[in-house]
């Protein structure tokens, strides 16, 4: 799978943050607590319908819906992870068991009922930043790294707000070549 990094992070809450420029997956590592995120299903990866968490300890699957498909991705990504097998069907051992108990073969494309009704709201940098703040970081955009920008800007178009323009740079200067 062709990974793409959208930020490496090492403010607050250190972390690698990688997507499948593909396909709706997000692979997040956060270094200090030994812990990996996967989401499934969205653009953004607090949007993800499927989301499974990797620690050192524990392997936990979630999911508000799903596809036959996810179980096959997940899997594929534990194993890559190196999560122990036994560890791994444990994890997926309820997805696997609504898959089978589908009931008619038409079926094939339909969602299936996850494990919980919803997830909790995203927390967290820039989510607990108010409407006048985002908006003020946003307009004070010199010197902050892109993947920061781009958070701020996928947060205040989520919450409907406005977005000011950013600061022009300069003239372009554009050269054409003499012709002969």
């Amino acid at each position: 799978m062709p990974w793409k990094i959208v930020n490496l992070d090492y403010a607050e809450r250190p972390h690698l943050h990688l997507k499948d420029p593909n396909a709706p997956i997000h692979l997040r590592t956060f270094f200090a607590d030994q812990r990996v995120e996967i989401g499934l299903g969205a653009d953004d990866p607090e949007d993800c319908f499927v989301r499974a968490t990797v620690t050192p300890d524990d392997v936990s699957v979630r999911a508000t819906r799903f596809e036959p498909l996810h179980v096959q991705i997940l899997s594929s990504i534990l194993t890559s992870l190196d999560v122990e097998p036994s560890e791994r069907d444990a994890a997926l051992a309820w997805m696997h068991e609504r898959a089978r108990a589908r009931r008619a073969p038409d079926e094939r494309g339909a969602m299936l009922e996850g494990n919980i009704p919803a997830f909790p709201p995203p927390s967290g940098w820039p989510y607990d930043l108010t409407d006048d703040a985002l908006v003020e970081s946003l307009g004070d955009r010199e010197g902050a790294p892109h993947t920061r920008v781009n958070a701020l800007l996928r947060e205040a178009r989520r919450r409907g707000l406005r977005t000011p323009e950013p600061a022009t740079r300069g003239p372009e200067i554009v050269h054409r070549r003499p012709r002969r």
